[in-house]
């Protein structure tokens, strides 16, 4: 089977033509690939509605478009939920952020103050340990596998990021799932609470999840990928910011087998 073909260049134009015109080939290209209820564009942000699940594969073919604007260091693109709606974002303007050292788009996380140590090491002490009880709990789980959910989720826990260092995870957990009729055994799922209304960068999300970046989804719904509020309870404040229609994010993903 022949690859797919790239999507066509973005076109060129100068000052707010040149937006206009990214803008309405970005809106275009997004359509093509899900049924976005709406694109706008505001202050050199082209603004997407997604619907209320995305899977990383889509995502990854999102970001694909945004580095391909044809403005290095490019077009830098995240998710939010506004209210209750998922909103995928282009920021247009290519000069406020540099590039990357890996070439790729998105804010480095900045680095965390001494009086934050503590915090850093309370969370990784607290991965750590979410992962030696579902070892202990479910002990046919491969050990390389659960090291492996340990690693990418210390790394979302302590540096993902909004882009004004706002925290983003809320809670998260390791667990034993099975996620499809074709599993023969639990698989190691990772799963993550994001606040609502924090932007997240693409390309800081990619590289936090690192080799978990293959399959999983991201979605405001209660439920994906045979997660649900049961397996990760919402806290007093975010069922407080829900009750006002600020939906959180759901984000789920598994560990890939060798």
């Amino acid at each position: 089977m022949s690859e797919p073909e790239d999507p066509p260049a973005a076109p060129v134009a100068d000052g707010d033509d040149e937006d206009t015109a990214s803008h309405e080939w970005l809106a275009k290209m997004v359509s093509e690939r899900v049924n976005a209820a709406g694109s706008t564009v505001y202050n050199r942000v082209s603004r997407h509605v997604m619907p209320g699940t995305i899977s990383f594969a889509t995502i990854a073919d999102l970001h694909k478009l945004a580095l391909g604007t044809g403005k290095p260091p490019s077009a830098k693109d995240y998710l939010a939920t506004e209210g209750k709606e998922l909103v995928y974002t282009f920021n247009l303007n290519a000069r406020v952020f540099a590039p990357t050292t890996n070439g790729d788009s998105g804010p480095l996380p900045k680095r965390a103050k001494k009086r934050r140590r503590d915090d850093r090491e309370d969370q990784t002490e607290r991965v750590a340990q979410t992962r030696d009880r579902l070892a202990r709990a479910t002990p046919s789980l491969p050990q390389d596998e659960l090291n492996t959910a340990r690693d990418v989720l210390t790394n979302l826990v302590n540096e993902l990021r909004g882009p004004s260092n706002e925290v983003v995870v809320q809670s998260f957990a390791i667990l034993a799932r099975k996620l499809s009729p074709s599993d023969t055994a639990p698989r190691v799922v990772i799963s993550l609470r994001l606040n609502a209304g924090v932007a997240v960068s693409v390309a800081l999300l990619k590289r936090c999840l690192g080799p978990c970046w293959t399959d999983g989804a991201i979605t405001i719904e209660s439920s994906v990928s045979s997660v649900s509020d049961a397996d990760m309870p919402l806290s007093v404040e975010a069922e407080a910011s829900r009750a006002f229609g600020n939906s959180p994010l759901l984000l789920v993903t598994s560990v890939p087998r060798k």
